[in-house]
């Protein structure tokens, strides 16, 4: 959504990407050059710069604009509310048209965020008379919203919703009808405002990746060094029709990234989890070279601002206990909940489960603490994907204790295991887990977590373990998960000491489709 004076242009900061990308890029550069460059350049765009100029020029010319007030024009009051904001148009009937010419939007704080659906409607509705009271009060008009319970607010008991919001509201209007909710698109952007705001990393350009590879000045003195560790050889894109600078010296192509697109790289995988240093330097370096990498990936993490608001930086150290080594995947899993969380979604709890062998995690949005969801819900992901563990280890909670998850785990034929209270660190796998997945969450900055959960764990699967030498992926599938910036095509993966994981590459290897 996006406010330009007065118009409303719907998805304008996906109309706008490819050119502000292109800006972006171009002052890198400019940036770059600047110490042996200082004449003037003229911005050349190729064809989508120009198609999205065009479409934003086209936006911007059907844009949904505020029209001046048309004296005794019939009014009505466009309303709608979200789990985090709410919004409401005023408008006009204008040749047979509704016109707006008001439009107010306003951020819940967090107690409005646990109201129900049905009193935060009724919020939005006395906000907007309050707030267009000077153009209402006198005047017939109809309040429309997407709630068609809200319809039958003045025929039904008053105890069931506030004596405040309907007192206020019959003084103006009891005329409310209910409209579908995508004939209410504006209202409902505005009450969206703070989900759209959420910040996206951009578009990764594999044709102006390679081409920026060729205008990069550093490249020819590797080219022509024959002292020099890298050796640059052309390989073929899979995701584009170009051939991109790699590094061949270890026997693994690794992609040759210039000045201008190290940011963007960093941002990518990144994002995905806020790793940290050391998860972030091995991610990156296993897919990319540039000179200086790891003291720039050192600084650039440093300098996160949701790292550095989110995560814990000062780390309690505590004594290492005896803990029996599992000897196969999947069969010693830890479980815990957490929350409460903000609802999103009908979901207040995140049920945690961790693989004691291959740290392979999982979290599952579920919508309360009974027993009988936290049984479905093992059973569902858990038990369906990977099958029946021998051993569970939780907490003491009260859930984890009942005679319902007793049975259930009589049932599979699993032993229960119960840590000693008030030592998180008995259970101190899946503890380190929630740390890294709260944060991540929380740096992610949207509040609606359920929706968070399965990006998140994309990057923890991929983050390279430091004492398994691998990442927790490999460990369950044989071979490293596709990230959205991979673009070379790695037939071999760099050998192991770890016998277990050197047998589960070569098997997964030997494994080749039949045809159905």
């Amino acid at each position: 959504m996006f406010n330009f004076y007065r118009c409303f242009i719907p998805k304008a900061a996906h109309i706008l990407a490819p050119i502000v990308q292109f800006l972006e890029l171009h002052t890198n550069k400019k940036k770059s050059h600047s110490s042996v460059r200082k004449s003037s350049e003229q911005l050349k765009w190729n064809e989508t710069e120009e198609q999205a100029f065009l479409a934003a020029e086209n936006a911007i010319a059907e844009a949904t604009l505020l029209r001046y007030p048309i004296p005794g024009a019939q009014l009505s009051l466009w309303v709608d509310a979200s789990d985090v904001a709410i919004g409401g148009t005023l408008s006009q009937l204008s040749q047979g048209k509704w016109e707006p010419i008001a439009f107010f939007s306003m951020k819940l704080n967090k107690s409005q965020q646990k109201w129900s659906t049905q009193d935060r409607e009724f919020f939005s509705i006395y906000s907007a008379l309050r707030k267009f009271k000077h153009m209402l009060e006198g005047r017939h008009f109809s309040i429309y919203t997407d709630q068609k319970l809200i319809i039958y607010a003045f025929k039904q008991n008053p105890n069931k919703c506030s004596p405040r919001s309907l007192n206020l509201i019959s003084q103006y209007s009891t005329d409310i009808r209910h409209v579908q909710g995508s004939q209410n698109i504006v209202t409902d952007a505005l009450s969206r405002i703070e989900v759209d705001s959420v910040t996206k990393s951009p578009i990764l350009n594999f044709k102006e990746f390679a081409r920026a590879q060729k205008d990069h000045s550093d490249i020819q003195k590797f080219l022509h060094n024959d002292t020099s560790s890298l050796k640059l050889e052309l390989k073929p894109c899979q995701t584009s029709n170009c051939n991109l600078l790699c590094d061949t010296s270890t026997g693994v192509p690794h992609p040759y990234v210039s000045t201008s697109f190290r940011k963007l790289i960093f941002d990518h995988l990144h994002n995905l989890a806020h790793p940290g240093i050391a998860a972030l330097t091995k991610l990156i370096c296993t897919r990319y070279v540039w000179p200086g990498m790891k003291y720039q990936i050192k600084q650039s993490v440093r300098c996160c601002e949701s790292c550095q608001r989110s995560k814990i930086q000062r780390r309690t150290k505590t004594p290492l206990g005896t803990f029996s080594l599992p000897d196969a995947r999947y069969t010693h899993i830890h479980i815990d909940i957490v929350g409460p969380l903000p609802p999103s979604e009908g979901h207040n709890y995140p049920l945690t489960i961790i693989d004691r062998f291959s740290r392979w995690p999982e979290a599952i949005p579920i919508p309360d603490m009974r027993a009988k969801t936290i049984c479905h819900a093992i059973f569902d992901t858990w038990i369906s994907r990977f099958g029946y563990p021998s051993v569970i280890t939780s907490d003491q909670g009260s859930k984890l204790r009942s005679s319902i998850f007793v049975e259930f785990t009589r049932m599979l034929g699993t032993q229960k295991m119960k840590t000693t209270p008030y030592h998180p660190i008995s259970n101190g796998i899946v503890e380190s887990f929630h740390r890294h997945l709260k944060s991540a969450i929380k740096a992610l900055g949207n509040d609606k977590w359920s929706e968070l959960i399965p990006i998140t764990l994309i990057g923890i699967r991929t983050a390279v373990k430091e004492d398994l030498q691998s990442s927790c992926a490999e460990l369950v599938y044989g071979t490293t998960l596709r990230l959205p910036c991979d673009m070379i095509d790695v037939p071999d993966i760099p050998p192991c000491d770890i016998e277990f994981i050197s047998n589960l590459r070569h098997r997964m290897q030997q494994l080749n489709s039949v045809a159905t």
